[in-house]
This record gives C-alpha cells, sequence and structure tokens, in this order.
C-alpha cells in the first residue's frame, strides 16, 4: 500500500534542497574569495628578494638632475631602519649637524668625500678629517657631529645612508657645540685593505656601526649563509669582488649591487675574486 505525499511538502522538501545547495556555492565561492584576497596581499607585498644596481641608479639621477644640490632615493625602510642613496652636487656641502638618536653608516658609491668628525673626549672635542673613496664605510653614532664636503667641481657624490633607528632629521650644530660631547668615536672601513690581509676562505665580523648591526664579509672560498626572513630582513652590499648569490634562483653579484633578502640566501665568491661585503641586519 503506497503513501500519496502531498504537493506542497514535495514543493517543500525541492526547496530545502534548492536551498542547501545555494549554501553549498555560497560557501564554496567566499572560500575561494578569501583566498583570492589572501593572494593578492601577499603579492602586493615586498618581494623576497630586491636587488639594485647602486652606480647605475647614481648615473641616471645625476644625468636627470645636472644641476640639483641635494636628491635622495630610498631602498629600503621600515619602523627599524632605512637604506638610501644621498647624492650630493658639485662643489656641495652638508654642514655640521648631529642626529640624537640615529647611528649612521655611510658608504661612498662613486666620487670622493671629504668628511669632519667630532665627538667627545674628556671634557672637550676631538676632531678628524679623512678622505674617502668607493666602498669605504664611514659611521657616526648618536651626537657625532659629521660635515659632508663634495670638493669635485665637474662631478656629483653618490653616497649609499644607513640608519638605525631611521632619522630623527639634521640638527645643525656650530664647530664647537657641547652637544657633540655626548657622542663616542667614529669608525672608518676600508674594504680593499682588509682584502689585503685576508688569508682565510670566509670571515664574518661584526663591526662597531649601527649599534653592531652592521658587520663585514670577506669570502673566497666556499659559500656563507644568510638568514633572512620577511619579519627579519637583511640588507647587503657588495664593495668588492663578484661571485653568485642563490636565493633561491642563482644572479651574479658584483660591486656596487644593494640586495634587500627577505629569505635565506647563500652566497659564493668568483675563483681569484674574493668579496667584500656589508651585511646589516636592522632586527624584528
Amino acid at each position: 500500500m503506497s503513501v500519496s505525499v502531498p504537493a506542497d511538502l514535495l514543493t517543500l522538501r525541492r526547496r530545502l534542497w534548492l536551498y542547501r545547495l545555494l549554501s553549498l556555492v555560497l560557501a564554496l565561492a567566499l572560500a575561494v574569495l578569501l583566498v583570492a584576497v589572501r593572494l593578492a596581499m601577499v603579492g602586493l607585498g615586498d618581494p623576497e628578494v630586491e636587488v639594485f644596481d647602486v652606480p647605475a641608479r647614481f648615473e641616471a639621477l645625476a644625468r636627470e638632475n645636472p644641476d640639483s644640490a641635494d636628491i635622495s632615493q630610498t631602498y629600503f625602510t621600515e619602523d627599524t631602519a632605512s637604506v638610501h642613496m644621498h647624492v650630493m652636487g658639485r662643489g656641495q656641502t652638508c654642514p655640521l649637524h648631529i642626529h640624537r638618536r640615529t647611528h649612521e653608516a655611510t658608504i661612498i658609491v662613486t666620487g670622493q668625500a671629504e668628511v669632519r668628525q667630532s665627538w667627545g673626549d674628556g671634557d672637550g672635542l676631538a676632531h678628524r678629517m679623512g678622505v674617502h673613496g668607493p666602498g669605504e664605510l664611514i659611521a657616526s653614532p648618536p651626537f657625532t657631529g659629521h660635515a659632508w664636503f663634495n670638493r669635485a667641481t665637474d662631478r656629483m657624490l653618490g653616497n649609499l645612508v644607513f640608519a638605525w633607528p631611521p632619522f630623527d632629521g639634521n640638527l645643525y650644530v656650530e664647530g664647537e657645540d657641547a652637544r657633540m660631547t655626548k657622542g663616542t668615536a667614529p669608525f672608518v672601513h676600508v674594504p680593499a685593505a682588509a682584502l689585503a690581509s685576508f688569508r682565510e676562505d670566509v670571515r664574518e665580523q661584526k663591526l662597531p656601526a649601527l649599534d653592531g648591526r652592521m658587520s663585514s664579509v670577506l669570502l673566497a672560498k666556499g659559500t656563507h649563509a644568510l638568514v633572512a626572513t620577511r619579519e627579519a630582513p637583511v640588507v647587503v652590499y657588495v664593495a668588492e669582488g663578484e661571485g653568485a648569490i642563490e636565493a633561491p634562483d642563482e644572479r651574479p653579484v658584483k660591486p656596487g649591487q644593494l640586495w634587500v633578502l627577505r629569505r635565506d640566501a647563500k652566497l659564493r665568491a668568483a675563483e681569484g675574486r674574493p668579496l667584500a661585503l656589508y651585511v646589516f641586519r636592522p632586527g624584528a
């Protein structure tokens, strides 16, 4: 004996199944949308590996702005640190100034820089004046006075400036300003001289610059691992030599390159062309 189902009940059942199907389709569509949004957000983030040919960028800036006194171009900036190129015009001076909280380290990209620095020494001030060429690093701690001069009248000066924490602005001071007594001794590193006495396969040495966050790496043989993540990136400047970097694809390394790494990488020097690198770890 069969029992007939009322037409209204059949219609209700069909609608229920239709609603269930629609709910499933909507849920799947929402999941796909969320995945797409997440992928888009990742895609809009900073890349895992960036490389800048800093001398080439200097030449382009100098060519496009031949009469400018000062030009700036930023390559890396986060809450903890920044890296930018400062181009000084022909015969240009950056007057004596201090930073009250920022540690500064500057690498000469092209040209020659005359640098005056002043810092506390007992009850008075100590002073130094130096002339520096490409690849050399000049570091100034907070309150250490520094003035920069491009004496060349036929060429601009390119400086790559590392700052930790980011700049709090230049406070311009007179030659005997007492605030400079709070400053500590500056530091200069010459990679060519370091390579001349280098007899090992690899050496990483922490430098007294950027509050200990800058290292010198010399590499002649084998590989040197760099540990980096998006949360704790590593910034590398190539001062001397040639080689390759794996991150994960292999790419050539040459002087004047600035690498921003947000993933692990391995460095290797070319035979007979040992690398001299600056490695900056700004921290998370």
